[in-house]
């Protein structure tokens, strides 16, 4: 798998297992940071700021996909090259959505897991048993806690950057989107911290993998393997 020998998806890869193990084997960091938004009786609810990023979510996902078709469909028309969009980036747009929040995050995490949310756990007065992350259990039954859809949507920015500009700036923008609508899911007892991390991991892997299958691959021979150091060089790296 040409993917694998890439300096930049080991790294990837390797923060992820690293954080995997990290929360598995200190299922008390979840804990504690879910504690920091508990009062003693309840979460941190229905402030402005988490309805509205709730909300505007959809019509971030739905308005995002309809511009990235709109210029597909200008480039075609008037024969132009607006943010670079053809025909490979507009199904990799669409791709990244369909995996990442649709079939990995909602229909395998969500569904098969079976994380409560930590609302409803015994550590914050609720009646179900605390699961560390990755630890399927019965303590939910559907959309459950790990992990986060909405953190998922958010973090598919990090596809529309690699879409539409590649550069640095575009991508911290959507990076912060991401963590923004995590902070407001962890504060009102929604999720866990390992619930969006691992939807921010899972959407930049199966973004960094689809653009380079169906975006770079096309256009380009069989890469030899590259060191880690190299490929975090600007020149080499996909985030400009």
């Amino acid at each position: 798998m040409q993917y694998l020998k890439l300096g930049r998806s080991r790294l990837i890869l390797a923060s992820f297992l690293a954080f995997a193990i990290l929360v598995t084997a200190f299922p008390a960091i979840d804990l504690g940071i879910s504690r920091f938004f508990f009062d003693g009786n309840s979460f941190l609810l229905g402030q402005w700021w988490q309805k509205f990023l709730q909300g505007a979510l959809a019509i971030f996902l739905w308005s995002s996909v309809a511009a990235v078709l709109a210029l597909y469909a200008c480039n075609r028309l008037l024969k132009r090259r607006f943010c670079q969009v053809d025909g490979r980036r507009l199904l990799f747009v669409i791709l990244v959505l369909i995996i990442g929040p649709g079939l990995i995050v909602n229909f395998t995490f969500k569904d098969n897991f079976g994380r409560a949310r930590p609302r409803n756990v015994t550590e914050f007065g609720g009646t179900r048993h605390f699961t560390p992350a990755f630890t399927v259990s019965r303590e939910c039954n559907t959309n459950c806690s790990f992990s986060s859809g909405d953190a998922a949507g958010a973090f598919f920015s990090l596809a529309l950057a690699l879409a539409l500009s590649r550069r640095r700036r575009v991508f911290a923008a959507g990076l912060a989107l991401g963590v923004l609508v995590s902070i407001s899911r962890i504060s009102s007892g929604a999720h866990f911290f390992s619930d969006t991390v691992t939807s921010f991991f899972v959407m930049l892997i199966v973004s960094d993998m689809l653009f380079y299958y169906v975006v770079l691959a096309p256009d380009r021979p069989a890469p030899a393997p590259i060191p880690v150091g190299v490929a975090l060089e600007p020149e080499r790296s996909l985030i400009r």
